[in-house]
């Protein structure tokens, strides 16, 4: 009896860690490819917050849109403009409207100039080996995410909106383009 406590316990131990570490171990594990851009997303304004920092504006993007969307592999709208009211959607709804918030959060924050913000198309990996080459539907062919380029340093950030309705990580990795 005291053994199978002590199992219990050391995977329940375990599932906790690995929940708790369950984002830095998903960015040593699999990286973005980004393999192509969309169009540009108008900016959604924002009156909630004016004096926003970066990570502030990411968090409450990323927020905004896992509460107002639910993932759909149907046919769903991709513009921001409708999304904003909630509904299905797919990665691309889902890019495309944080995109739209975060630009908005940045104008109104007065970052605007500093940070780009684009949704690029991506291609997840675990080492060199593509996932997506593990689908046949060309629905699961890439990955939309969104991009924050810092213009004055040149570093790069990618957000993962569906991966953050789903997970909670939101920052991913990016290891090379094209």
């Amino acid at each position: 009896m005291r053994m199978l406590r002590r199992s219990i316990l050391g995977v329940f131990v375990v599932a906790v860690a690995l929940w708790t570490l369950r984002g830095p171990v998903f960015r040593s594990m699999v990286h973005y490819r980004i393999v192509g851009e969309r169009d540009a997303i108008p900016p959604i304004p924002n009156s909630a917050h004016t004096s926003m920092d970066l990570h502030t504006a990411m968090q409450s993007a990323l927020d905004t849109t896992a509460a107002r969307l639910r993932f759909s592999t149907g046919a769903v709208s991709n513009d921001p403009r409708e999304l904003l009211h909630g509904g299905p959607a797919n990665c691309i709804g889902y890019a495309a409207l944080c995109a739209a918030l975060l630009t908005g959060h940045l104008h109104q924050a007065g970052l605007r100039e500093r940070y780009a913000v684009d949704v690029v198309i991506a291609r997840l990996h675990a080492g060199e080996v593509d996932l997506h080459g593990f689908f046949t539907s060309p629905f699961w062919k890439d990955h939309d995410v969104v991009r924050v380029q810092d213009r004055e340093t040149g570093e790069m950030r990618l957000l993962d909106p569906t991966l953050y309705d789903h997970l909670g990580i939101g920052l991913v990795t990016v290891r090379s383009t094209k």
